[in-house]
C-alpha cells in the first residue's frame, strides 16, 4: 500500500482539513528513544521503578495530523474505528519520510479509520507559525536575520543577532499588523514553481531529498522560505501580532518575545486581570494610577530601607560597644552575637563596628587574633533558610569543632584564628544546642 510521505501529507496539502478518512498501514509497539533524563536515571537504583504504559506507533495511508518538525509542535487528535471506538493520538513523530501516530492501543493494519484533528490546537499553532514567518520577513528588511525561534504555550520568541531598539520594535509591531490587515495570500509552492535557488541547509539530516518534497511557504511577494509546517492561507487569518519584551542571550544576541492570533486577546485579558487585582486588592487605586502608585511605594520603600539600615547600624554599634567592654575586662573571654534572620547585614555591621573600636583603642588589650574570641551567627529553624557563622579569635578551631558536631549541615573553612561557614538548613534542636553551648563558654 502506497503511503503519503512527509512533505505531501494531507495536512500539508490542505491545512484546514478537520476530518479525514484513511487506512491503517502498520501498527507496532513503540519504544521511544531514551531522553537525557532517562540516561541519568539508568544508573540510579529505585525501590519502586516507574511502570510505563505500552505505547504503539500507527502508520496511516495519509494523515491530517502533522508530525513535529521545523519548529512546529505535533498535532493532537483522535482515530475513530469502524465500531465508533475513539482512540486518542498522543503525539505524531516523523520517522524519515513517514508520519507515526503514537497511541495507547494497537490497531489492526487494513482498518478503515476516521481522523479528527484537535482544531483549536491546530489553528493556534498555525497562527503562531505563520505569524513568525511574517515577523521574520519584516525584520529581514532591517537586516536582522532570525537565527532561531521557539513556540511556547503562551508566548514565543525569535532570536535576533543583536538587541533591537524600542523604536524599531514599535515600528515592526505596526508594520506586521498592517500586513495582516492587507490580507496577503499565503501559498505553498515547490522549487520548480518558485523559480529561485532554495536554501535547504535547515532541513533535517535524515530527510531524503531525493524522495522527499521541499515545500516553500510564500507570503504574497513579501517572503518565501522552505517550511514543512501547516500554515494559514492569508495574513488576515493571523488576526494580530503583539511584540513583547527582549532578553539578552549568548554572543550579544537577543530573544524577542511575541504572541499571535487568539493568544493576543487571551494574553491581554490575563494581564488585565493581574493589573486589576494588583490595583484593587494590593494598591487600592485605579488601574491608570498604578504607575504613579508603584513609584511612590518604591520611593517610600527606599526611604524606609535607609531608615532600617541606619537603625541596624546604630544597634550594631551598641552591641559592638558591649562586646568591647566585655573583652577589655577579660583577655581570654568569648563573646557572641546571634540574630534570627539570615540577612548578613547586621552581623557585618557588628564586625565593622568592633574592628573600628579595636583599631581606635590600641593598648587596651583587645585583639581578635591573639586574645579574645568573637562568634557571629544567624538564622533560625522554622524558616528553613539556614544561616551563617563566623568565628574570629584564638579559640576559633576549638569552637568550630564543637559547632560541626552540633550542626550537621555546616559547611565552611578557615585556619588559625578565623573560621567562616554556612548552614544551608538547621535541623530541629540544633540551633538551641549551639546557643546553649555559646552561653556556656561566654559566661
Amino acid at each position: 500500500m502506497t503511503t503519503a510521505i512527509v512533505g505531501a501529507l494531507a495536512c500539508q496539502k490542505n491545512s484546514f482539513l478537520k476530518v479525514f478518512n484513511t487506512t491503517v498501514v502498520s501498527s507496532f509497539e513503540f519504544v521511544p528513544p531514551p531522553t537525557p533524563r532517562d540516561k541519568q536515571n539508568k544508573n540510579k537504583k529505585s525501590s519502586s521503578p516507574e511502570v510505563k504504559q505500552t505505547e504503539y506507533g500507527v502508520e496511516l495511508k495519509d494523515t491530517i495530523l502533522f508530525p513535529e518538525g521545523g519548529g512546529q509542535p505535533f498535532d493532537k487528535g483522535t482515530i475513530t474505528l469502524p465500531d465508533n471506538k475513539e482512540i486518542t493520538v498522543k503525539s505524531v513523530i516523523r520517522d524519515k519520510l513517514k508520519a507515526i501516530h503514537i497511541t495507547n492501543e494497537l490497531i489492526e493494519p487494513g482498518t478503515e479509520v476516521t481522523l479528527k484533528v484537535d482544531w483549536n490546537r491546530r489553528i493556534d499553532i498555525m497562527q503562531q507559525h505563520t505569524g513568525q514567518h511574517l515577523l521574520s520577513a519584516v525584520f529581514d528588511t532591517y537586516n536582522l536575520e532570525t537565527l532561531s525561534w521557539s513556540m511556547g504555550d503562551v508566548i514565543n520568541y525569535i532570536e535576533l543577532p543583536e538587541k533591537v531598539s524600542e523604536e524599531i520594535v514599535a515600528e515592526v509591531n505596526t508594520k506586521v499588523n498592517e500586513l495582516i490587515l492587507e490580507n496577503h495570500e499565503i501559498k505553498v509552492v515547490t522549487p520548480d514553481q518558485h523559480g529561485h535557488e532554495v536554501d535547504v541547509s535547515h532541513l533535517p539530516d535524515d530527510y531524503d531529498l531525493s524522495k522527499g518534497i521541499i515545500r516553500i511557504v510564500k507570503i504574497g511577494e513579501l517572503d518565501a522560505n522552505p517550511c514543512c509546517g501547516t500554515h494559514l492561507t492569508s495574513t488576515g487569518q493571523i488576526q494580530s501580532i503583539a511584540l513583547l519584551h527582549q532578553v539578552s542571550v549568548r554572543g550579544g544576541h537577543s530573544r524577542l518575545y511575541f504572541t499571535c492570533g487568539n493568544r493576543v486577546s487571551n494574553y491581554l485579558r490575563k494581564e488585565h486581570e493581574i493589573l486589576k487585582d494588583v490595583s484593587g486588592s494590593q494598591l487600592s487605586c485605579q488601574i491608570e494610577e498604578v504607575v504613579d502608585k508603584v513609584a511612590q511605594l518604591n520611593k517610600n520603600y527606599r526611604k524606609a530601607n535607609s531608615t532600617v539600615s541606619g537603625l541596624l547600624k546604630e544597634i550594631a554599634g551598641m552591641e559592638a560597644a558591649r562586646l568591647f567592654t566585655k573583652f577589655q575586662k577579660d583577655e581570654q573571654s568569648v563573646g557572641y552575637v546571634y540574630r534570627a534572620d539570615n540577612n548578613p547585614e547586621y552581623l557585618t555591621s557588628v564586625q565593622k563596628e568592633i574592628s573600628t573600636l579595636i583599631n581606635n583603642s590600641k593598648g587596651l588589650n583587645v585583639d581578635l587574633s591573639s586574645k579574645q574570641t568573637l562568634v557571629l551567627i544567624n538564622g533560625d529553624y522554622p524558616s528553613g533558610t539556614g544561616g551563617m557563622v563566623k568565628v574570629m579569635g584564638p579559640k576559633a578551631e576549638e569552637i568550630q569543632s564543637e559547632l560541626k558536631q552540633r550542626l550537621t549541615q555546616l559547611k565552611g573553612g578557615g585556619k588559625g584564628a578565623s573560621f567562616q561557614g554556612k548552614i544551608p538548613k538547621y535541623e530541629k534542636g540544633e540551633l538551641e544546642s549551639v546557643l546553649l553551648y555559646l552561653n556556656t563558654i561566654c559566661d
